[in-house]
């Protein structure tokens, strides 16, 4: 494995109570995330809908907030103790909660394809999540995060969403839009390095569109019907239309 060296000296960091807490304001934006994460998997699980659909979106939500908490934790503010390698369980936590998005994506879609490709989607999902955990592996580079979330997330499934509303207009994807810019752009604050200084940097900016987006996503799950077999309409639609 390529492990990083770094520099501790130049990493911003506090101390509380003798210990030392490295980038506190990446681990203040991340736990802000993590917040978020439980929020939507708290609630979405009050709702209890049984099928695959709902409830591989429900464990996207809880997968993304093992991954930001230990991102934040492990990965930056203990940084110094554990090594590059403290970030792997982050990213793997991570990309295993895209795939399940993504793999809600493809129930979704599936009832409106031909079953050979709904089928062949579903196990392109199981060899992407499979090629990228070793690769992540190999060269413990978060590009190779980026680039999953980038597929799972901006390939799959906005353009699997697309598709769903062009046919059902189905309201949970107009959320999942929303949720794609917000994701963009905070990928494009990380990609540009966009920082006001080591106290608030790429980093701390990127988190605050990506926690929006992280909502945006909740509210999409909130509001996606399933079209398959009998069609199961969310609790809250009914409510609306009465």
């Amino acid at each position: 494995m390529n492990e990083v060296q770094i520099d501790f000296s130049k990493v911003h960091h506090i101390k509380l109570w003798g210990i030392t807490i490295m980038e506190p304001s990446t681990v203040l934006t991340s736990l802000m995330m993590t917040v978020v994460c439980i929020y939507a998997f708290v609630h979405l699980n009050k709702l209890a809908r049984a099928h695959r659909m709902y409830m591989q979106i429900k464990y996207f939500f809880l997968f993304m907030a093992i991954a930001t908490a230990i991102g934040g934790v492990l990965g930056h503010g203990f940084l110094y103790e554990t090594g590059q390698r403290g970030k792997i369980p982050g990213w793997f936590a991570s990309m295993i909660a895209v795939a399940l998005f993504e793999r809600a994506a493809i129930w979704h879609i599936k009832p409106l394809l031909k079953e050979k490709h709904g089928n062949f989607l579903g196990w392109l999902n199981y060899l992407e999540l499979t090629i990228f955990f070793v690769l992540t592996f190999i060269t413990l580079n978060f590009v190779v995060v980026e680039i999953h979330a980038f597929y799972g997330l901006f390939l799959m499934l906005f353009l699997i969403e697309i598709y769903v509303y062009k046919k059902k207009k189905d309201p949970g994807s107009k959320n999942i839009f929303i949720a794609t810019f917000l994701g963009g752009l905070a990928a494009g604050f990380h990609a540009l390095k966009f920082s006001f200084g080591p106290w608030f940097n790429y980093n701390d900016i990127s988190h605050i569109p990506m926690a929006l987006s992280i909502w945006y996503y909740y509210q999409g799950a909130r509001h996606m019907t399933y079209y398959g077999e009998e069609t199961i309409v969310p609790e809250e639609i009914i409510a609306e239309e009465k």
